[in-house]
């Protein structure tokens, strides 16, 4: 089990990028698909849920006490208006948005999106992504293997017609020297000794 465990902190650390190593060393048959599916719907909620207390609890109070936030907030109504009114598709796109999606879910703490309809946002999100992460692995892999298998091909048959042209070399080289060494005498037209008088 200590390779589920390195790779449970891996998905709480890094998240989808090891979720999808995870997943092809599952497909290849070195690890179990269904725990690594089971531990990346764990890592990925519990995670969000993680982000989401950090900046309600800790970080909300600090965020605000920056001047120049407060300040953009003011000058900004609009986009303030946009992210409240559009908080919960900004959460769902930022799963598939990589490098965005901590930064969103302490957003959510720090201006205090509905907590419930946030996990269920998390939840539907994560259902997607586990659920099409491991059929993109699979073509992925299929696909691989499809090249893998016509470069065996092509090997042989590039192989093949190596083959050929060196056995053409060689038998054309074999009736040069032959030529040179065993020359086909030809009958000089005109050799007295080669006609009879005809009486």
């Amino acid at each position: 089990m200590l390779e589920y465990i390195i790779i449970i902190i891996g998905m709480m650390a890094f998240g989808d990028p090891v979720f999808i190593t995870a997943t092809y060393f599952a497909l290849f048959g070195y690890l179990d698909l269904k725990l690594i599916i089971l531990f990346s719907f764990i890592a990925s909620n519990t995670m969000g849920m993680f982000w989401y207390y950090l900046g309600k609890k800790s970080i909300g109070g600090f965020f605000h006490s920056f001047s120049f936030i407060g300040n953009y907030e003011k000058s900004h109504p609009r986009v303030m208006e946009k992210f409240f009114k559009h908080q919960l598709k900004i959460v769902f796109l930022s799963r598939f948005l990589y490098g965005s999606g901590t930064t969103i879910m302490i957003l959510s703490g720090i201006y205090k999106v509905p907590f419930k309809k946030y996990v269920l946002t998390n939840l539907s999100s994560s259902l997607i992504v586990i659920i099409c992460v491991p059929i993109i692995v699979l073509l992925a892999k299929t696909s691989t293997n499809v090249f893998f298998d016509n470069m065996k091909i092509i090997e042989w048959t590039v192989a093949l017609f190596v083959l050929i042209i060196f056995l053409s070399i060689r038998f054309e080289v074999g009736s040069i020297i032959n030529r040179k060494l065993f020359p086909i005498k030809k009958t000089e037209q005109g050799d007295p000794s080669s006609n009879r008088d005809v009486e």
